[in-house]
């Protein structure tokens, strides 16, 4: 899943602006200082090209299957361990309150909590439509890793079961760069960009009855259609610092990929994921949201093609200062279904949203605007037969003011419903139909239906818009080719602010 709270501009897309506004190698211990490191590096080593598989979107197999970073060790269950540093658990137990990081009863507790929300409705807004229960949570996730912690099944076991991270049903599918989310403040809510971590569930496969009725057609544990991706600001106390986080994983490119390609990426990861990364957050933890993408709890139409098209699903989570618990949110920048257009959302709250969109045109135009609270979906909802935003109409006030395409592709860009199906190409193969996608721009292979495998199914699968964005340098694109010209156009226009604030020679 790649939406994000500045919308679907995608990490790869960076490498257009990190090119030109390029920090350099030397690492810097006093932002602040003058004739610092940054200025003093070699004008060569600053145009080094950036190479997107190493420092933007990272699923070499070498880093995915280490087993020193993504194997859990229970006697190094937080810190700063090497062993287990890009593993679920130790991003769990890293994130957990002060005095509790260590706690194997204390990770269980968060983390079934947290599963166990997709139970019950959830409404983190009143003013929206609630989150409708997807119970087979616990069938396809939670019930399969209790049984192989030695657990007994069934809810009566949940508050006793001390989950085992060694057996965590997640996949490590991706390490990724997001600089183009950096947020240039003299404040708190100033960020150097953001790092993920994007994991796959590995579970049972599901199907339906012609009545609706989910059951478990192979018990296999196999990758399923459900991603969680754990974001992470990148913490800065000086716009300065923006630059030497550019520069930490502009480093990485210089490197082939192997142990000291490993090594230095832990050094980059850690400063994010560790824990009392950013003690102005809650827990101390960088998490700015933790989100999740799948269809997998309503069935497979693999095992069954037969099943109606089906609904995705995204949620997000934020830590509660009050509880330290995830806790379900709205999510940034989508709207509540019930604002698009009929028969899909309702006429007059979808002239709402067409009077919030013309009144703020010039900020949704420049990337910049807030939807009002009472808007905001408490999850976004998705599919085949579920078109977002205006997709194949368009939005009009009640006096008859129309949101023109550009108005309206600019605003669905930037939610996760448009991110993830109708404004980008998220095809796994080039021979489906541009009309079909799977709603995942990063997957394993294995999880997608048949007919959207591609040929190689031992490497995480990027959707068409990614691999088109890491095209291999041309003469032309010394970069690699963006597919949609418009969207890098909204990169081109931001890394001004970072360099005028520090004068680099060179920013473009």
């Amino acid at each position: 899943m790649f939406e994000s709270k500045r919308g679907c501009v995608l990490a790869v897309l960076a490498g257009l602006w990190l090119g030109g506004c390029e920090p350099g190698s030397a690492l810097q211990t006093d932002p602040g200082a003058a004739g610092s490191d940054v200025r003093a590096t070699s004008e060569a080593e600053l145009q080094r090209a950036v190479v997107p598989g190493k420092e933007l979107v990272i699923t070499d197999r070498s880093v995915l299957e280490s087993p020193v970073e993504t194997t859990f060790d229970p006697a190094h269950p937080d810190g700063l361990s090497p062993q287990g540093a890009w593993s679920f658990g130790r991003l769990v137990h890293n994130m957990l309150p002060r005095g509790q990081r260590g706690d194997a009863r204390a990770a269980s507790r968060f983390t079934v909590q947290w599963l166990k929300s997709w139970e019950s409705a959830q409404s983190p807004s009143t003013s929206v439509r609630a989150s409708a229960p997807r119970a087979t949570m616990r069938t396809v996730v939670l019930e399969p890793w209790k049984l192989a912690s030695g657990c007994s099944a069934g809810p009566e076991s949940d508050d006793t079961c001390v989950l085992d991270f060694r057996r965590a049903p997640f996949q490590l599918i991706a390490i990724v760069n997001r600089p183009d989310l950096r947020i240039v403040a003299g404040d708190d809510t100033a960020i150097g960009g953001e790092g993920r971590f994007v994991f796959q569930a590995v579970g049972p496969t599901l199907s339906q009855t012609p009545e609706g009725m989910t059951f478990i057609a192979d018990a296999t544990p196999t990758p399923q259609k459900l991603t969680v991706i754990f974001e992470y600001s990148l913490p800065v106390s000086h716009r300065f610092e923006t630059l030497l986080w550019a520069q930490r994983w502009h480093l990485l490119g210089a490197l082939p990929f192997g142990p000291a390609y490993n090594a230095l990426l832990r050094t980059v990861t850690a400063g994010f994921s560790g824990p009392d990364m950013d003690l102005r957050r809650p827990n101390g933890s960088a998490l700015n949201q933790l989100r999740t993408n799948e269809v997998a709890l309503l069935g497979s139409r693999t095992v069954s093609p037969s099943l109606p098209p089906q609904i995705w699903e995204l949620r997000e989570f934020h830590l509660s200062r009050e509880t330290g618990l995830l806790q379900q949110h709205t999510v940034n920048l989508e709207p509540s279904r019930e604002f698009d257009l009929p028969p899909r959302g309702t006429l007059e709250r979808s002239q709402q949203l067409a009077e919030v969109l013309l009144a703020n045109r010039d900020a949704v135009l420049s990337n910049t605007h807030r939807l009002p609270p009472e808007m905001l979906a408490n999850s976004t909802l998705v599919g085949t037969g579920l078109p977002a935003w205006g997709s194949g109409g368009t939005f009009t006030t009640a006096d008859g003011r129309t949101v023109d395409p550009a108005l309206r592709t600019a605003f669905a860009l930037n939610t996760c419903g448009g991110c993830h199906r109708h404004e980008t190409d998220t095809r796994h193969t080039p021979e489906r139909a541009a009309t079909t996608g799977t709603f995942l721009h990063l997957t394993n292979p294995r999880a997608l239906d048949t007919v959207d495998r591609p040929a190689d199914l031992d490497h995480t699968s990027l959707s068409a818009f990614l691999r088109s964005e890491i095209a291999a340098p041309t003469p032309e694109r010394p970069l690699g080719g963006p597919r949609y010209a418009d969207f890098t156009q909204l990169l081109r226009m931001q890394p001004q602010d970072v360099c005028n604030a520090t004068g680099l020679r060179v920013c473009g």
